[in-house]
């Protein structure tokens, strides 16, 4: 006959329970870390000996939202960084983009994504190219469609693009979006 004590099974059950506890109990969350923008990063679809597709990659890259997975616009800058010089995206990323706006608040409520539509530059003069600098410009269509049926209103947005000369090609050393 196999005897059963109380104390050891007591013991066991204490254990188990405090190790499911500690378990399920919420872990610490990383701290995020300040953005470090690489030169070496790059979009590999991407020709950087080309000013036009650089500034046409981030036009598109700032306006794709997806509110699946981006916490806040700061999640679309870091994307878009890839084109930007080091300096810049380190400012643009640290900037307030991760505020929620209320355009931010409803895209998150219909659970949205934009679809992003490209096309040539239509707006002022752009200033004039030199060696060390090029200035081009994009127009981009915005359609927010929310996953519950919803449709935002089309939106159009010039950006326009200063671009200097970096050892990958071409990286957006100003920009200015319209």
């Amino acid at each position: 006959m196999i005897r059963f004590s109380r104390i050891p099974a007591l013991l066991a059950g204490a254990f188990l329970a405090g190790l499911l506890a500690a378990c399920s109990a919420a872990a610490p969350q990383p701290r995020p870390q300040p953005f470090e923008a690489s030169p070496l990063l790059v979009d590999p679809s991407v020709n950087y000996r080309d000013p036009y597709a650089v500034c046409a990659a981030f036009a598109v890259a700032v306006h794709r939202v997806d509110t699946a997975v981006d916490r806040d616009r700061a999640d679309v800058y870091r994307r878009a960084a890839m084109y930007l010089d080091a300096r810049l995206a380190a400012t643009v990323v640290d900037q307030d983009s991760a505020r929620q706006t209320p355009q931010w608040q409803e895209l998150v409520h219909h659970r949205a994504y934009t679809e992003v539509q490209l096309g040539p530059y239509v707006g002022d003069a752009l200033p004039p190219d030199t060696a060390e600098q090029r200035h081009v410009g994009a127009l981009v269509t915005v359609q927010p469609i929310g996953r519950d049926g919803w449709r935002g209103p089309l939106v159009r947005h010039t950006v326009v693009c200063g671009l200097r000369p970096s050892t990958v090609g071409w990286r957006i050393s100003e920009y200015e979006i319209g």
